[in-house]
């Protein structure tokens, strides 16, 4: 009995030097659950065709109106899957207390099956919220426009 309680503190001394957690650490694995849940909610409201919610989940972006946005969504040939085909291979970056880079694979709905889009999502945290940009929502929905090279074509 003796020798079994050494051997357990032995143990569990090694653990604690072995593998510390720093306070840093900790704060950065919170704010990656965070950032995860709060897109997760994002693409639930999305699919529950809860648009406007969505809109207040969003960081406006190229001088698009609610209506604009909501009306895209609602018209959008892809909507998230459920469950586990909604979000797989997830890799949360977290640049500082306000931006964040999730990658991951989303499973899309397109009426007929389920479709596959690996994406990296830059993030905004605002009002406690992180927040996806609205262009990104919109291509993810298969409406918005995938820009190539990093510049617009002039109309």
């Amino acid at each position: 009995m003796k020798l079994l309680l050494i051997l357990l503190t032995a143990l569990l001394t090694l653990c604690s030097t072995v593998i510390p957690t720093s306070p840093a650490a900790a704060a950065d694995n919170a704010a990656a659950g965070e950032v995860r849940k709060d897109v997760e909610k994002t693409l639930d409201l999305w699919r529950e065709g809860r648009y406007e919610d969505v809109y207040h989940r969003v960081i406006a972006s190229g001088g698009h109106t609610k209506e604009y946005f909501i009306n895209h969504l609602a018209a959008a040939p892809r909507k998230p899957a459920c469950c586990w085909e909604k979000m797989q291979e997830i890799h949360v970056t977290v640049n500082d207390t306000r931006r964040a880079t999730l990658k991951a694979k989303f499973g899309l709905d397109t009426g007929i099956g389920v479709e596959f889009m690996t994406k990296g999502l830059k993030l905004e945290k605002e009002d406690g919220i992180w927040k996806i940009k609205m262009s990104e929502v919109l291509l993810l929905s298969g409406t918005g426009k995938k820009i190539r090279g990093g510049k617009k074509k002039a109309n």
